[in-house]
C-alpha cells in the first residue's frame, strides 16, 4: 500500500508539468502571431487592429483608446489588443518620410516692400508641422522680376525645394488686353496709388492681333519697368458664306464658301457636319469658323452638287498627211478638254491605217473624263511619197531661225519674228498644192511664192521648230468659195490666234483673241474669211 503511494505521487508530478509545458508552448504560439511593432506613415489612418494579428479566423479589437493617439506626431505608442479575449501588448510607430509638398505662387510687391517665405506659397501639404524658409535671402530693393529659391522642412527632416519670381515695380506684372487693331493704353500698366509725369512704351509688340503673351518695357518717369501683355481673344467671328456649286464626287474645302471674315485674328474653317459629296442636287452646309481664342460661331450656306455627263472635246483632230518615212505623231496639234477635268489624255486607234502603203485611211481619237464620259472622232490619215524630206525641212528651217531669232528671245518673241518673216517672205500668187504642206513650206522658203496654204506651211515648220503648241484650222467654206488655213498657237499663256497670210483689208493677225478675229471676219458677207466650226477648238484668252 505504501508503495503504491510512491508511484502515484511522482506520476501526478510528470502530468502537472507536461500540463504547464502545453500551456506554456500554446501561449507562445499565441504571442507569436502578434505583431511587435505596426509603423504608419505620419498622417495615415490609424489601421484595423487585426494588422497585429498574424493569424487567422480571430476577432481582433483595440483595447487601447486610439484617439488618444496624435497620427499627425511621429514616434513609438503602446498599444494593447484584444485577441478571443485574451489581451496582448504591442506598439504604433509613426513615422514621417515623405518631404512636404507646396503650391508656389508670385509675389508682386510695390517698391518698398518685403514679403515673409510664407507668402510665396498658396499651399503646403504635410502631416507634420512644416518650417519655411529662403533658400538665400531675396534683395527687397531690386526692381522688376528675380528668381526665388524657398526651402520646406516638415519636423522629421524631410525637406523639399522650390523656385518662384519675386516681381516688384510701379507697373503690373501682366495686363490682359482684347485682341485688336489699335495700340496698347500704357496707362492701363500702373499699380493702384501710383502716379507718374512721364509714361511711355519703351519695347513691346508692334500688333495685337495674335493671342499670346508679350514681353514689355515701359519707362516710368525715366525708370524702366519690365511687364508682360497678354493678347486675348473672347469675341467669336464673323463670316459671310456663299453658296458654292461642285461636281458631285469632287470635294470642296470649308473655306472656299467663305467670302469675308470679320475678326482680329486668323480664323479656321472647318465643317459642322461634312457634307454628302455623292449626292445630286441642294444640300445645307454648316461651317464653324474658329478663332485664334479658340471662339466659335456658325454660318449656313448652300452646296450644289451636280453629276458630269459631259463628254470631253477634242481640239485639232482632223484630216492630216503622212508621208512614207517619215515619223508621223498622230497625237501632234490635237487636245482634248474637259468641263470637269480640264485637259484630259487622248487614246488614237490607229490600226487600220498603214504608214508605209499610199492611200486614205481612218483613225480613230478617243478621250474619256474621270466621270467615264467619253467622246471619239474619226479622222482622214493620207499617207503619200514624200516631195522632200524632213530632215532637209529641219535644216531649212534652222537656217531661217538663225537668220531671224536668238536664244535669249522668248516663245512668243520667236513666235512674232515667224509671223513677220513668212508674212514679208511670200509673194501671193493664189496657188499652192493643198495636199502635201511639206512640199509648199520647202517651197515657200526657197521659192517665195504661194497662197495662203504655203503661209500656212511654212508657219507650221517654224513653228514646230521652236517648239510651241500649235492646233490647224481649216475654214469652214461653202461651195464656191475658197479655201484658207491658220493656225491656233499657246506660247505658254492661253490660246491665240496666228495667221501670217496677207489681208486685204490689211490685218495684223498675231496673236489675236476670237472677239478680234470675229470682227474683222464681220466685215465680209455671212462673215465669210475666218468661219469655223468653234465648238471644235479651245476659247482663246481675252483681252
Amino acid at each position: 500500500m505504501k508503495r503504491r503511494k510512491n508511484i502515484v505521487i511522482p506520476l501526478l508530478l510528470i502530468i502537472g508539468m507536461i500540463t504547464a509545458i502545453s500551456l506554456l508552448i500554446v501561449n507562445f504560439i499565441r504571442i507569436s502571431r502578434i505583431e511587435s511593432v505596426v509603423k504608419v506613415e505620419a498622417g495615415e489612418q490609424i489601421p484595423d487592429a487585426g494588422v497585429f494579428y498574424k493569424g487567422s479566423e480571430a476577432n481582433v479589437t483595440y483595447v487601447t483608446d486610439i484617439s488618444t493617439i496624435s497620427i499627425s506626431s511621429p514616434g513609438e505608442y503602446d498599444i494593447e489588443i484584444d485577441v478571443n479575449g485574451r489581451k496582448y501588448k504591442s506598439k504604433i510607430e509613426i513615422k514621417d518620410t515623405i518631404a512636404p509638398v507646396g503650391v508656389v505662387r508670385t509675389v508682386d510687391l510695390y517698391e518698398g516692400e518685403t514679403a515673409r517665405p510664407e507668402d510665396f506659397f498658396e499651399s503646403i501639404d504635410d502631416a507634420t508641422r512644416v518650417n519655411v524658409a529662403f533658400k538665400e535671402e531675396p534683395d527687397f530693393s531690386m526692381k522688376n522680376s528675380q528668381p526665388v529659391e524657398l526651402i520646406l522642412t516638415d519636423t522629421s527632416g524631410n525637406t523639399s525645394e522650390y523656385k518662384t519670381t519675386l516681381y516688384i515695380s510701379k507697373i503690373k506684372q501682366l495686363v490682359q488686353v482684347e485682341a485688336s487693331h489699335e495700340m496698347l493704353d500704357v496707362s492701363e500698366f500702373l499699380k493702384p496709388n501710383v502716379t507718374a509725369q512721364n509714361l511711355d512704351i519703351v519695347s513691346g509688340p508692334t500688333s495685337l492681333t495674335k493671342v499670346g503673351k508679350y514681353p514689355l518695357k515701359i519707362s516710368v518717369d525715366g525708370q524702366i519697368y519690365e511687364s508682360t501683355v497678354e493678347v486675348v481673344d473672347t469675341i467669336p467671328p464673323k463670316g459671310v458664306a456663299n453658296v458654292q456649286t461642285a461636281w458631285v464626287g469632287d470635294e470642296v474645302e470649308p473655306a472656299s464658301f467663305i467670302s469675308e471674315i470679320d475678326d482680329v485674328t486668323q480664323v479656321s474653317v472647318k465643317y459642322k457636319e461634312t457634307p454628302d459629296f455623292s449626292f445630286a442636287g441642294e444640300q445645307t452646309v454648316n461651317l464653324v469658323l474658329t478663332d485664334e481664342g479658340g471662339n466659335e460661331s456658325v454660318v449656313q450656306t448652300t452646296l450644289i452638287t451636280e453629276p458630269d455627263t459631259e463628254p470631253p472635246k477634242i481640239f485639232g483632230a482632223q484630216k492630216a498627211t503622212a508621208y512614207i518615212g517619215t515619223p508621223f505623231s498622230y497625237k501632234k496639234d490635237v487636245c482634248a478638254e474637259d468641263n470637269r477635268d480640264g485637259v484630259v489624255s487622248i487614246s488614237v486607234d490607229s490600226s487600220q491605217v498603214n504608214l508605209k502603203v499610199e492611200g486614205e485611211y481612218t483613225a480613230i481619237y478617243s478621250a474619256t473624263d474621270s466621270s467615264g464620259n467619253t467622246t471619239s472622232e474619226e479622222v482622214i490619215i493620207t499617207v503619200k511619197e514624200q516631195s522632200v524630206s524632213m530632215e532637209d525641212l529641219e535644216k531649212l528651217a534652222d537656217e531661217v531661225l538663225a537668220e531671224i531669232t536668238t536664244e535669249d528671245m522668248t516663245l512668243r518673241e520667236k513666235a512674232w519674228e515667224i509671223y513677220v518673216y513668212v508674212n514679208e517672205r511670200l509673194t501671193y500668187t493664189g496657188f499652192s498644192d493643198k495636199t502635201d504642206w511639206m512640199k509648199e513650206a520647202y517651197s515657200g522658203i526657197v521659192n517665195g511664192v504661194g497662197d495662203c496654204f504655203t503661209y500656212y506651211s511654212m508657219s507650221q515648220l517654224l513653228l514646230d521648230r521652236i517648239g510651241i503648241e500649235t492646233l490647224s484650222i481649216e475654214r469652214a467654206s461653202k461651195p464656191g468659195e475658197t479655201k484658207h488655213y491658220w493656225h491656233l498657237v499657246n506660247y505658254g499663256e492661253g490660246w491665240y490666234h496666228f495667221d501670217a497670210c496677207i489681208h486685204r483689208p490689211p490685218l495684223v493677225s498675231f496673236m489675236l483673241t476670237d472677239e478680234e478675229l470675229e470682227a474683222y471676219s464681220r466685215r465680209h458677207r455671212d462673215s465669210y474669211y475666218y468661219r469655223y466650226d468653234k465648238e471644235k477648238y479651245p476659247a482663246t484668252e481675252k483681252n
